[in-house]
């Protein structure tokens, strides 16, 4: 009887089985709020294909206003990222809200609807001739209104907002596809419990329930059965789908805290967006993806990654700190294996790996590269390539060990024949 060598000691592990494999990779982290040029020609569409971007979120244009007074500027941005999110197969969530603006009288204001009311007609008409009705843009009707800077009247007058919204888009444009509620505040607080009751008391259910990860230390796999309690608890059905529409804090926006987001998404299942804190670089930056120029950073190559990976999702067992979205394709030969760091580990770090098929194995070894994405500029044109050399395989398994020195740096361990 064959028994796989004892890993050796680590502070922390992922364990991969790599006969549990099914399900075809999508993608659905690859996208970002804003981050594009505002008139969308850049950047590059390679470096939006190469990380296949499923989706960009925008709304306004740079010139503040209300109304009318602004809707030329804030539908040229619409139309370019719309036309950008087209090109690359993407999909546009068009921020309502952004265009209405959050320094104007706010909807139902003195109980005055005539506003909103003017302004949905608008956009709706526009949308229309441009074509844009399809499941290919989603809208977002208000964004983190528990959030002061976005919303200044009560709870219940963005309930009502919503309400007027919904009810106007939906007369309009049946198919419509809305997402919301957005909240900053997550899936489980008093304003998603009372959007979720008036929601369903109202029939104006969004058909994607999204929600922000930007509190820090947030984890989209725990929010989701949050999310589903939610649901559950209220005998709430239909709902199409879940998406995370701002993630990453700052500090968070690193390779190692960027690959774990990444791999926790993929074991959710749903969609997420990276917030975009570029400041006064609003439209580039690609949520922190590029530097100057458009030039690809760190975490562009972890991403890049991640978009390499084909065939079946490999099962995976994340660790206390550190997770891996792991995908095996037997006709291209290769293992691509993105390891994340939630941030909370240092020293040695082994990704165990069982059941290597013979595919990826001559002569009893097995070729592993692995690559390093450093905190910040070090490898703006390329990851840095630790160590690429064949590996001896014990009972079809083997362990490759990380000497993760800081834990914001991320790593990809990718497996082939020698």
């Amino acid at each position: 009887m064959c028994s796989p060598p004892t890993p050796p000691s680590a502070k922390d592990s992922v364990t991969l089985d790599m006969a549990v494999a099914q399900g075809a990779p999508t993608y659905l982290a690859s996208g970002f709020i804003y981050g594009i040029a505002e008139d969308g020609t850049q950047p590059p569409t390679s470096l939006l294909s190469d990380i296949k971007v499923k989706g960009l979120r925008a709304g306004r244009g740079q010139a503040e206003g209300c109304g009318a007074q602004a809707w030329a500027t804030h539908w040229n941005v619409i139309k370019a990222y719309y036309s950008r999110a087209k090109e690359v197969g993407a999909t546009y969530l068009l921020l309502v809200s952004d265009d209405y603006g959050y320094f104007c009288t706010f909807p139902g204001d003195s109980g005055d609807w005539t506003g909103l009311t003017t302004f949905m007609s608008q956009l709706i008409s526009n949308v229309q001739a441009a074509g844009m009705t399809g499941p290919d843009v989603r809208w977002e009707l208000w964004n983190e209104p528990d959030v002061n800077i976005f919303w200044k009247g009560s709870q219940t007058q963005w309930l009502e907002t919503w309400k007027h919204a919904y009810q106007q888009l939906r007369a309009a444009i049946p198919g419509a596809v809305i997402e919301g509620p957005s909240l900053a505040s997550g899936p489980g607080g008093s304003w998603a419990n009372a959007f979720f009751d008036y929601a369903k008391a109202n029939d104006v259910m969004p058909d994607y329930i999204t929600w922000h990860e930007e509190g820090g230390g947030a984890d989209p796999v725990t929010d989701l059965a949050t999310i589903n309690r939610q649901l559950t608890s209220r005998g709430i059905t239909g709902v199409k789908g879940f998406d995370v529409n701002e993630y990453g804090t700052t500090g968070e926006q690193n390779p190692g805290h960027s690959a774990w987001f990444l791999a926790r998404f993929d074991r959710a299942g749903i969609q997420g967006l990276r917030g975009n804190w570029a400041d006064a670089e609003f439209f580039s930056n690609m949520g922190d993806l590029v530097a100057a120029n458009w030039q690809p950073n760190s975490q562009y190559w972890v991403y890049k990654r991640y978009a390499d990976q084909t065939g079946l999702r490999t099962s995976v067992t994340a660790g206390t700190q550190v997770d891996a979205v792991a995908y095996q394709d037997a006709c291209a030969a290769k293992s691509i294996i993105v390891v994340g760091n939630k941030g909370g580990v240092t020293g040695s770090v082994n990704v165990v790996i069982k059941n290597i098929p013979a595919w990826l194995q001559t002569g009893g070894s097995t070729k592993v590269l692995l690559e390093k994405m450093p905190t910040g500029s070090a490898a703006l044109n390329a990851p840095v390539v630790v160590s690429n050399a064949a590996a001896t395989v014990t009972c079809n398994a083997m362990t490759v060990t990380i000497d993760w020195a800081t834990a914001t740096d991320g790593y990809v361990v990718t497996l082939s024949p020698p």
